[in-house]
């Protein structure tokens, strides 16, 4: 697929989401023990399977850039990916202006037009292993018995080191695997054996206090992110165009999520949601079940006019409880919910409501349990109705912009998020503020040529500022007279925001723009 660039795209593209000049290439081909650090200044090429190991910490600069090797297709052996195996940390924070990129040695990330837009499946991913409870978990033995581990799908029972790499799972809810922050994992996934694959992203019994904010998963040969238990929170999440699920969610994940993203393409591609408590063959009836949290998230399926491709699946034994969402555009249905979750349903486990449903090629719920529980109970306030959205694009035509217009019904909403420390307090539907465009400058949807030119969004701004507040670089702001910050609020601009006060009448102060912190 040859692809179309506005110039300005670009050339922002170039300078707002690569990295820093590489001056050296570094060929990782031994596992991780001890404290290391992966530079900005240099290219990290994965040969193979590259574990790290217990005890170890990786560290990753903002504007790293890391490769996976492209293995035999097929030839599970010869993958390349990053494992961080049980009681080891990786800290890969990268920043806005430079994220940490993992992609394939085939991508020239200072070429946004080296690769087929949607082209998957050249390395394998990256997969992070907690402890945390599991409810289908293997004993020592290798029984169903205890909830002890469980072992990744495809791998075989591997010993490095007297460690057990491929094992995931224990009895620590709250353990800490690390952080990833501003991350963008571009063209992995690898299919090991039949319905067995690397992910793009794999969480893993990864335990709530790991940090997962600002990660993308693009155009991945599986799932965007699958969850196998664990209690990890996540915000800011991105799943764009992977040829499954956009979030896959089995074994009894039980985390907070807020500000959720997933686009799908008209080739490829399966469930917005695929939400599983655990699988059938195993013990379908262990604690603890699938029980977490959404708010404030958008699904964008690959248009009505494909097939193939439903909004959300719930399965078995799962209980999820989302709110404040839009889901929108697939080829299919808009929720299917499985019998062996009707119980979940109709004791008020599963929790949807406040969200948005519009465009669907078949019926927005699927099954009756979902109508009569979800539609016809007025009080969910799952209401089908246009969420306005600004643009839709899956081309990198600049017109992809999911942000709801003035006047959109997701603009408010009823339902707060709780106030718990880890949400945030906002009061709209959908992963978007009607300012807010926080793909830009680290995703591979803006590197791309996906999103709209920075500031090509004029905000007026005409009351004076309370609370907390932020400017994005996405938009052009408008002083209209003078503007204060009044006591305690906290205005955050983000880096190559402009703000333009308007011109006043020469001599008459009272027209003057200005902005007054108080």
């Amino acid at each position: 697929m040859k692809r179309l660039f506005l110039p300005q795209t670009l050339a922002l593209a170039a300078l707002l989401a690569t990295p820093l000049a590489q001056a050296a290439t570094i060929q990782v081909t031994a596992n991780i023990t001890g404290n290391e650090t992966w530079y900005g200044t240099n290219e990290y090429i994965l040969n193979g399977k590259i574990y790290a190991l217990s005890n170890a910490v990786l560290t990753i600069e903002p504007g790293t850039v890391i490769k996976g090797k492209t293995g035999t297709p097929g030839d599970p052996n010869t993958i390349s990916a990053l494992f961080i195996t049980r009681d080891a940390k990786i800290y890969a924070e990268g920043t806005r202006t430079r994220p940490i990129i993992f992609t394939s040695d085939q991508d020239d990330v200072n070429d946004p037009e080296d690769l087929p837009l949607y082209q998957r499946g050249l390395w394998g991913g990256l997969a992070l292993f907690g402890k945390t409870v599991l409810n289908t978990a293997l004993d020592t033995a290798g029984n169903a018995a205890s909830p002890k581990y469980d072992l990744f799908e495809g791998l075989p029972d591997l010993q490095i080191n007297g460690q057990y790499v491929h094992r995931y799972g224990g009895n620590d809810d709250n353990d800490n695997s690390g952080v990833l922050r501003y991350v963008s994992i571009r063209h992995a996934g690898f299919k090991i054996t039949t319905d067995k694959e690397l992910n793009g992203l794999t969480l893993a019994c990864v335990g709530r206090g790991t940090t997962v904010d600002h990660v993308e998963i693009y155009a991945a040969a599986d799932d965007g992110v699958e969850f196998f238990g664990g209690t990890v929170n996540t915000k800011y999440l991105v799943s764009a165009f992977n040829d499954d699920d956009g979030f896959d969610v089995d074994q009894g994940y039980r985390g907070m999520n807020q500000f959720l993203f997933v686009i799908q393409e008209p080739g490829v591609k399966d469930q917005g949601g695929e939400w599983n408590g655990d699988p059938k063959e195993l013990v379908v009836s262990n604690a603890p079940f699938a029980n977490f949290e959404i708010y404030n998230a958008t699904f964008i399926g690959a248009g009505t006019n494909t097939t193939g491709n439903r909004g959300w699946q719930v399965r078995d034994y799962a209980a999820p409880k989302v709110h404040n969402s839009i889901i929108t555009d697939f080829g299919g249905p808009g929720i299917n919910v499985d019998p062996d979750s009707g119980w979940f349903l109709t004791n008020g486990l599963i929790q949807i409501d406040h969200n948005l449903w519009w465009k669907f090629a078949g019926p927005v719920a699927e099954t009756a349990n979902a109508q009569v529980y979800l539609f016809n109970d007025t009080s969910k306030s799952n209401v089908i109705a246009d969420p306005m959205l600004t643009s839709i694009s899956r081309t990198n035509n600049g017109q992809l912009d999911p942000r709801p217009q003035p006047g959109s019904p997701a603009l408010t909403s009823p339902l707060s998020p709780p106030n718990n420390g880890f949400y945030t307090q906002v009061s709209y539907k959908g992963a978007f503020s009607k300012d807010d465009l926080w793909l830009r400058g680290w995703t591979a949807l803006d590197a791309y040529g996906l999103l709209p030119v920075r500031g090509a969004n004029t905000i007026q701004v005409t009351a004076n500022l309370t609370g907390n507040v932020a400017w994005y670089a996405t938009n052009e702001y408008i002083l209209n007279g003078k503007i204060y910050a009044l006591s305690n609020a906290v205005l955050t601009i983000e880096p190559g925001t402009v703000i333009k006060g308007k011109t006043g009448t020469p001599g008459d102060p009272n027209t003057i723009s200005a902005l007054f912190i108080t």
